[in-house]
């Protein structure tokens, strides 16, 4: 599923037209001719949502769904950022929405350019704070809210082993998705952290073998036969070619290894939801982060 209608939105306050309509739920009802009589009868714990400007129909759920607008989502977050800017929003953090061409799924990203981390001498190797909100109508995405940063040359998602922000609300349950001021400044502190960490890693030289051995026992691991740890093959070709790339432009150190694992996560090449995929790849790169490979390397 690829993700359409890519709309920049002028004001922090507002959501972009394609995702501003609303959607109720309402019974299903199914044709029945049976004897010679011939009625409508209802499904049972079944409900499908329709959009109200349009009566499309954008899936079926069980009675538990609770259905939250778009609207109420960006508005919570919304409130969080006005407060921690003294309502103050800068020209240089841009918003754009994402929506699937039936309305069902919905992103957006933020980007606070204005507070980017340096990370070398030039002006754009820097991190920059990103935040993405995802929602759904058809249960395929619950509601999300993920702080991160991106790496301002190649557009990888940065992740850190030591601090994740992950706000995560399913549909089914009766609790509201919360994000508050101080959620948010400890996601900005946080990617202050984040700069000092990835200037440490390109001090720290590595070799090509250490790299083969650090993908083979944690990206590419696939599960243990017969006791003998095994590793994808595919997927350890891909990330060969990305390092090849990223230590001819920066040499064989740690930053090298960390934006190959990043770009790996970041732009997946699948036939199925890229958003999904990332985000399974984020949380894969972590746990390489975490592991005794890696921090064997950097110590």
């Amino acid at each position: 599923m690829t993700l359409q209608n890519a709309v920049p939105v002028e004001n922090l306050l507002t959501l972009s037209k394609e995702a501003s309509f609303d959607v109720i739920k309402k019974p299903i009802y199914w044709y029945s001719n049976n004897d010679n009589s011939k009625s409508y009868e209802e499904i049972n714990n079944r409900y499908a949502l329709i959009r109200t400007d349009n009566d499309q129909c954008l899936g079926v759920v069980s009675p538990r769904y609770n259905v939250r607008k778009y609207s109420d989502l960006i508005n919570k977050v919304n409130e969080a950022m006005h407060e921690s800017f003294n309502g103050n929003i800068s020209n240089n953090v841009t918003f754009t929405d994402w929506i699937n061409p039936s309305g069902s799924k919905f992103k957006r990203d933020v980007y606070f350019w204005d507070k980017g981390i340096p990370v070398k001498d030039n002006y754009k190797e820097k991190t920059v704070p990103h935040l993405r909100i995802y929602a759904s109508y058809d249960s395929t995405w619950a509601e999300q809210i993920i702080f991160g940063s991106v790496y301002v040359l190649c557009m990888n998602g940065m992740v850190r082993p030591t601090w994740s922000f992950n706000v995560y609300n399913r549909h089914n349950n009766n609790k509201t998705t919360d994000y508050t001021v101080k959620m948010f400044k400890e996601g900005l502190d946080a990617q202050n952290e984040l700069g000092n960490d990835l200037f440490k890693q390109i001090q720290k030289k590595v070799t090509h073998i250490e790299v083969e051995h650090l993908f083979k026992h944690t990206l590419c691991k696939t599960k243990q036969v017969f006791d003998i740890n095994t590793y994808n093959d595919r997927t350890f070709v891909v990330l060969g070619d990305l390092w090849n790339k990223y230590r001819n432009s920066y040499g064989s150190n740690l930053f090298a290894v960390y934006q190959t694992a990043t770009e790996w996560s970041s732009h997946p090449i699948t036939r199925g939801s890229v958003e999904i995929v990332k985000r399974k790849r984020e949380q894969q790169v972590i746990d390489m982060l975490n592991s005794n490979y890696w921090l064997a390397l950097a110590s």
